[in-house]
């Protein structure tokens, strides 16, 4: 299964051989970064204890209380109706952004603009589905601009309807610090309209500057990891005790069924010699950065017969335990549930199913991801905001709903 959002995206797959080369760079500065303001909508996040690197999991029945649905996200000042899809989120200036995939406005059904992500505030945690667009809030002509800034490489390619680049993400950024944070982005480039490679992903910097309340974006590199290697922070992500422990799914040997981790200090993560990866069959970390010719699958810090699709990564307060809740690659739209004592597992994989999503006419949902800033009235992970893509009769957006445990 691929993402519906374009038909395309079936190429995929099948490119990575083929995949237009990455040409390395020489120079360690900054290629591309973008400044612009964030509404000064404050949703401060109670910071849950730092959990230690291993606990003892419990409350791990997953039963569900309550599975409370809110509709679609969208801004109603938006002069807009808007479209859009994956995503993901985090907290940084005290806010918590929002960062979305395709990116599309209409004006009484009128096409008006496109961009491939865009990034929008929310406004509270008592209405999810009610956000500010920080970066899609005009009536442009075809082509915003996108919250992520393209490279001088990708500069002269943009706003093509094909021979284009894009960059999705399908996770949660990673925050670093009160005024810091980090995305990764899937980069795909459209060679053709009948033909799109995968580049790799792309780390993007975010800064917060409390005082002018602007946000810098920035890429040092185009690609961080390039698609002849695992691309660790893509599938999902998170920081235990200043490390942060970045996850990239094998689609290539693995189909998506294996999940290999690497781990950086949080104040390092430019720095990618620092990089240590994990090895499961020996469980030592290494500096060696593993560049797959084949399967891996006892290296991997997680193996499962089924694929893996989207999902956030988080430790929980209420399961002491570490949680990964996600979609499969299955059109099931089915959240899901692993858990395990530490970052590096063991990972159950039974799959434990929490909630099945109602799907929309034109078909399965996708694209679902948890955030466990949103309810911390009580610990943490008892209440979980989740969203994901809703396919509507012509259009897709995101929709968010609330999941409580027993």
């Amino acid at each position: 299964m691929v993402h519906p959002k374009n038909i395309l995206l079936v190429t995929i797959s099948l490119s990575k051989a083929l995949a237009t080369p990455i040409v390395k760079r020489d120079t360690p500065s900054a290629v591309a970064s973008v400044s612009y303001a964030l509404p000064s909508l404050l949703t401060p996040v109670r910071q849950a204890p730092s959990p230690s690197y291993g606990v003892t999991p419990n409350n791990t029945d997953f039963e569900i209380e309550s599975f409370e649905e809110f509709g679609k996200q969208e801004d109603p000042d938006n002069p807009l109706t808007i479209y859009r899809d994956g995503g993901g989120s985090c907290s940084i200036g005290n806010r918590t952004i929002w960062f979305f995939c395709d990116t599309s406005g209409y004006q009484n059904d009128t096409f008006k603009a496109i961009t491939d992500n865009s990034l929008s505030v929310a406004r509270t945690f008592d209405e999810p589905s009610l956000l500010t667009d920080a970066t899609s809030n005009s009536l442009y002509s075809y082509g915003w601009n996108p919250a992520v800034p393209y490279t001088a490489e990708e500069y002269p390619w943009r706003n093509r309807p094909s021979k284009r680049y894009v960059m999705w993400t399908y996770t949660n950024c990673l925050q670093v610090s009160e005024n810091r944070a980090v995305q990764y982005f899937h980069l795909y480039k459209y060679n053709s309209l009948s033909s799109t490679s995968d580049w790799g992903n792309t780390m993007a910097t975010l800064d917060f500057d409390p005082d002018t309340e602007m946000l810098t974006v920035t890429r040092d590199k185009q690609v961080t990891f390039p698609n002849t290697t695992y691309e660790y922070g893509s599938f999902a992500n998170m920081v235990v005790d200043g490390v942060a422990f970045l996850y990239a799914l094998d689609t290539k040997y693995s189909s998506k069924k294996d999940v290999h981790v690497a781990r950086v200090a949080t104040d390092s993560l430019s720095q990618y010699d620092t990089y240590q990866y994990y090895d499961a069959s020996t469980k030592t970390w290494s500096y060696n950065q593993p560049q797959p010719t084949a399967r891996r699958q006892s290296a991997a810090v997680m193996s499962n017969y089924m694929p893996y699709s989207t999902g956030s990564m988080f430790y929980s307060e209420y399961h002491n335990a570490y949680l990964l809740v996600y979609f499969s690659n299955w059109a099931d739209s089915t959240f899901r549930v692993s858990y395990a004592p530490s970052p590096v597992g063991p990972w159950t994989t039974d799959d434990k199913v929490l909630y099945t999503v109602p799907q929309g006419p034109g078909g399965y949902d996708y694209g679902g991801v948890a955030h466990p800033q949103y309810y911390q009235d009580g610990p943490s992970g008892k209440a979980l905001l989740v969203h994901y893509s809703y396919r509507d009769t012509s259009y897709t957006y995101t929709k968010a709903a609330k999941l409580v445990f027993k």
